[in-house]
């Protein structure tokens, strides 16, 4: 009997097949959620986005609120993954403002990648849409993605005020200024547009780059040490 391989010559098997048909129904699904809504979408809709039959992806999904949580699930999981990332590369030594300016400049940027980039828009908009009707879903987004970043940036703030870089004598409401303003640099420019008088720039631009450090170095000089 003939083994079945794919395009690259790898042996395929029953696993690695369900496991590919289940990835491009989420793949899908993600897309059109965001762009019909929960209530809006059937799982025809879905199946017709992709290459297998609606018997298929209930087989995996069961039905339509079990896929749309999955979804939802995975999204935020890779969005986590990223957000550690940020918060894990605080530096081994902190020697004072300049110090915790490019720290923070890096941490900024890294929120950016993922806040500003399509797909987050897309399932953040998803969320804040659908959460009303489905408690699971704010649920999981507190559980998921507020529950364990949140207090690593209160943490990283608390450790550069500790080492005398930064004044802070509350972490937690200094950590939510700072993500209002590195989030509100982000939304002026990518969503709203530049005091809406002008094309927004593209992710990543240096105009986008500029907005994000001038909005860092006000919350550093905000907590600047004194003298």
């Amino acid at each position: 009997m003939p083994v079945a391989t794919d395009a690259a010559g790898a042996v395929t098997t029953p696993s690695r097949g369900r496991q590919a048909k289940r990835d491009a129904i989420m793949r899908a699904a993600f897309e059109v959620f965001a762009g019909q809504g929960y209530a809006a979408t059937s799982l025809d809709d879905i199946a017709s986005a992709t290459p297998v039959s609606r018997q298929t992806v209930y087989n995996h999904f069961g039905d339509k609120e079990t896929l749309f949580l999955a979804v939802v699930d995975e999204r935020i999981s890779a969005n986590l993954e990223a957000l550690r990332g940020t918060t894990h590369a605080f530096p081994d030594r902190v020697g004072g403002v300049d110090d915790a300016a490019r720290y923070l400049n890096e941490v900024a940027r890294r929120i950016t990648d993922v806040y500003a980039s399509p797909d987050t828009a897309s399932l953040r908009l998803l969320v804040q849409t659908e959460a009303p009707r489905h408690p699971k879903l704010l649920a999981l987004w507190q559980k998921r993605v507020a529950t364990p970043v949140w207090p690593a940036l209160i943490g990283c703030l608390a450790r550069l005020a500790h080492a005398g870089a930064l004044s802070i004598d509350d972490p937690a409401r200094a950590a939510g200024q700072f993500v209002t303003l590195v989030t509100g640099a982000s939304w002026q420019m990518t969503e709203l547009g530049t005091f809406a008088l002008a094309a927004p720039p593209l992710f990543g631009s240096p105009e986008l780059e500029s907005a994000l450090h001038a909005n860092v170095s006000l919350f550093v000089r905000a907590y600047a040490p004194a003298g």
